[in-house]
């Protein structure tokens, strides 16, 4: 469905205020999401407060310099790049075999990416990418990270193994907070629930006095990302393994996320915007892969956002690009958004997750009269084993030898194989 009352259109190019203002309003859009990967990745990690700002610092330089690159040299649409849910999976897993290998695993990835932009490859993987395998994989990103996001939601820690009460209501109130905020907000308000809601835990906090302002009263104003913690890559095979099988779900959701564009803003040239858009993609995660952070894919709330603005001009994201590098360079500004208490950020990411499922939902169920048995074993067993992979005890794959045990523990991974194997195999459609 063409959009016609765009104030700004594709190629157009806003005046400089406005262009900054628009502009802004993706950076806003994107804060939170650098804030939550950051805190989670940082965490995984073991890395120190001053570190979570190093991190935060990178992610958001890259994020930048890719949506620069994608809309003047990628796919060239309006379209907000952002860490990616299925690599930050992947980059958690693999977290206790050290940053190095994190790296190898994300440059072999984003350069299958690169390869499959250049080459064109994508229109012979599509086939392999039915609805239904499209629906488990949104799904499974949201269930598989459970595991990692509920122990935070309720306050577990070494001094209170089982959690604690007091945190869980504030995890809850948080929840409820930004689905309102999101659900009866208008524009521009609507969008930056997220962050709203993650600033009202912040100051909760603050007025508790349970947040340490020491990170914050020692971090300078202005400052180039320190070089600590850039580490010689390291290659082993279940870290390859892992991430390749994880990029093919960042392919498809970059892919997903440059046709749904095309529905509002024209559908011109699409076959090499997609490829330019998967090369350029790959691109970020190398660059991403070298500054020691997770990968990126492009941000399927695009659509919405510019919907919403009725501004569809792919300069405003040059701009976003330009004003996210700019504030990638003042540390303090982090080092504020990094003392933010655990629960608040997972009770944010639990929100967004929670769209991701019904978004899932809805590629399986489009176009279909009615869900037949089919879709109960191809899509209810790979969602249920996947979730049921994420939450086994570690111990159990010690099991598996050590090159493949990261892979066979990765429900995501798991999740998708086994839904190949259902869609195109056990229970493939007749002829």
């Amino acid at each position: 469905m063409k959009q016609e009352a765009f104030v700004y259109e594709l190629n157009e190019k806003p005046k400089i205020f406005y262009n900054f203002i628009y502009g802004l309003q993706w950076v806003l859009i994107a804060i939170p999401n650098v804030v939550i990967f950051s805190a989670l990745c940082s965490s995984a990690l073991g890395l120190p407060p001053s570190g979570q700002i190093i991190f935060s610092q990178r992610l958001l330089i890259v994020i930048g310099l890719t949506t620069i690159f994608q809309s003047l040299k990628g796919h060239r649409y309006p379209i907000l790049e952002g860490p990616s849910s299925a690599l930050l999976l992947s980059f958690i897993i693999l977290a206790p075999q050290g940053l190095s290998v994190i790296e190898g695993g994300l440059i072999l990835g984003s350069l299958l990416l690169i390869a499959t932009g250049k080459f064109r490859w994508f229109k012979w993987l599509s086939s392999l990418f039915t609805p239904n395998v499209v629906g488990v994989i949104l799904i499974l990103v949201a269930f598989t990270l459970l595991p990692f996001i509920y122990p935070m939601l309720i306050g577990i820690s070494s001094s209170h193994p089982y959690g604690e009460l007091h945190v869980f209501g504030f995890s809850l109130l948080i929840i409820l907070f930004v689905s309102f905020f999101s659900y009866w907000l208008p524009g521009f308000f609507q969008t930056t629930s997220m962050l709203a809601g993650i600033l009202l835990g912040l100051i909760l906090s603050l007025l508790q006095g349970t947040v340490p302002l020491t990170v914050v009263r020692e971090s300078a104003w202005w400052a180039l990302p320190s070089s600590s913690f850039v580490l010689r890559p390291a290659f082993s095979l279940s870290a390859t393994l892992s991430i390749v099988f994880t990029y093919l779900a960042v392919m498809i959701n970059t892919a997903g996320s440059i046709q749904a564009m095309s529905e509002i803003v024209g559908k011109e040239g699409l076959e090499d915007r997609i490829h330019r858009g998967i090369c350029m993609t790959g691109t970020g995660g190398f660059i991403a892969a070298l500054l020691g952070v997770v990968g990126l894919v492009s941000v399927s709330i695009s659509t919405g956002v510019v919907l919403i603005s009725r501004v569809a001009s792919r300069y405003v994201l040059t701009m976003s690009g330009v004003i996210m590098i700019i504030c990638a360079l003042v540390p303090k500004l982090w080092a504020v958004l990094t003392v933010i208490p655990s629960s608040i950020v997972a009770a944010a990411l639990f929100v967004a997750l929670s769209s991701q499922v019904m978004a899932g939902l809805n590629v399986i169920i489009t176009g279909k009269k009615e869900i037949g048995r089919r879709e109960y074993f191809t899509v209810g067993l790979s969602i249920l084993f996947g979730t049921t992979i994420s939450f086994l005890p570690k111990q159990f794959f010690n099991f598996f030898p050590e090159a493949i045990a990261p892979v066979i523990s990765n429900g995501l991974v798991m999740g998708l194989l086994f839904s190949l194997s259902l869609e195109h195999l056990l229970f493939r459609k007749k002829l």
